[in-house]
Order: C-alpha cells, then structure tokens, then sequence
C-alpha cells in the first residue's frame, strides 16, 4: 500500500469516527441553565370582581429559585402591610394554580393580590394585581303582585224599584190665640206698701243711717286732730285759750249775775 492510499484510508476513517460520534457527544451534554425569570398573576385579571373562593393562577420561575409567596390587602396599601394567603411554596409554577384565597373572609372592597418570588440571594421580583371583592347577597327584588283578571259586569240590569219622589210642604204657622172681647182681664197681683223702699220707717231709717254715719265721721276727724294736736304739743295750749275765752267769760258773768240779785 502506497503513502497516499495510506493517507486516504486514515482520512475515511477519521470522517467516519467523526460522523459517528458527534450525535453521541451532543446527547450526553447537560441541558443548559435558563437565565430568564418571570414572575406574572394570569387569573384574576387586574380590575376584575371576584368572590368566594379564588384561585390564583400564574408562573414564578427564576434560575435561582427558592420560593414564593402569596399575600393580600386593601387598596390602597398602607404602611406596606400585607396579609399571607398561604404558607411559601418551595417549587416552580409555569402558567398554573399558585394557590387559593378564600375572599369570604374579608369585607367587600378593592383589594391587591401580590405574587414574591424570592431568589436564593434573597431578592424579591413581585407582581400584583387589583380585585373587587363581591360577596355581600343582592337585594331580593320584591314579589310582583298578582294580575287580576276584570270581569266585566253583564249589559242588563235588573230594574230595581222606582224612587219615590219627595213632595214638598210649606211651612205651616202656629196662630196665635185671639183675646175675646169683653173677656175677663187678669188680676194684677197688688203692691204691698210695706215693700215699698219709700215706706215713711225705711225713710226713718236710712235718715238716721246718714246722720249715724256723719257724726261718725266728723268725730273720727275730731280724734284724729287731737291726736295730731298732741304730737305736736299744741293741746295744752288750745286747752288754756278755749277757758280764757270761753269758760272764764261765762264764770265771769253768772258771778256778775249773783251780785245783782
């Protein structure tokens, strides 16, 4: 065998070993790392109205996976306060049910669910949507009321009895009782002379009642200026003009008289 025969062979067999074992070497490679992440809520939609018992669906896959975590609360979020929905789960989801939150549990309202996927490092990638919560009953709308069916009342009437019709009187005078000429005239009952009020004792009496009433009068004035006359220290000096004017000139007199005799 020449060098070039030789040079040939070993270049058929190096093409043939080649072809064979290039599909062996690329099935046994390990499948390559995937280095994308992605974090979404599919179900509910953002702004959708739920009730009951709702279930989460979505995906949260990273490289470097180590949880995720489903939480709640009301919008809008204050003081970054949430509240778990369930306990963190440890395995990927790709597009499937994350997990369940019963919304009967909570008032109807808007609320936010959020989905944390946590990587080995610790960091967090989150996604979040808005709900309504409808659960309260609906007002009953209140029961129609029957239809009622009209019967008509039949064309013919019965004839009833006819009315009587009202006869109107005038009014009728009472006449009064006609005086008998010549008749007897009735007694006029007399007046008693002692129920007279100008009976000559009731006169009498009344004069006397006024004097009574004057003197009374006029001594209650006497008193009543005495008295007066007294606070003021003028009675002593009335009493001694009354008898140097009048009793010592009557004294005087009737002593004249006696000497005469």
């Amino acid at each position: 065998m020449t060098l070039k025969n030789h040079l040939q062979l070993t270049l058929w067999l190096a093409i043939v070993v080649g072809t064979i074992s290039a599909p062996i070497s690329v099935l046994a490679m390990p499948p390559a790392q995937a280095t994308a992440s992605k974090v979404e809520i599919i179900s509910p939609t953002d702004n959708q109205e739920v009730g009951g018992l709702v279930q989460i669906v979505g995906t949260a896959i990273d490289p470097a996976f180590y949880q995720y975590k489903l939480a709640y609360a009301t919008e809008p979020v204050i003081d970054d306060t949430w509240t778990a929905i369930q306990a963190p789960v440890a395995q990927q989801v790709n597009e499937g049910i994350l997990g369940a939150w019963d919304s009967t549990q909570v008032a109807d309202g808007i609320y936010r669910i959020r989905l944390r996927l946590v990587q080995q490092d610790g960091t967090a990638i989150d996604d979040q949507v808005r709900v309504q919560v409808v659960n309260a009953t609906p007002t009953p709308l209140p029961t129609p009321l029957p239809t009622f069916t009209f019967t008509p009342l039949p064309s013919t009437a019965t004839p009833g009895p006819s009315p009587t019709p009202l006869i109107w009187q005038p009014p009728t005078r009472t006449p009064r009782p006609t005086e008998t000429p010549g008749g007897p005239i009735p007694n006029a009952t007399p007046l008693s002379l002692q129920d007279s009020p100008f009976h000559p004792s009731r006169l009498r009496q009344a004069a006397w009642t006024g004097v009574m009433i004057t003197f009374g009068t006029f001594g209650f004035l006497a008193v009543y200026g005495l008295v007066r006359a007294a606070v003021r220290g003028q009675l002593r000096s009335w009493w001694w003009r009354f008898r140097r004017e009048v009793i010592n000139p009557m004294l005087d007199s009737r002593g004249r008289e006696k000497k005469r005799k």
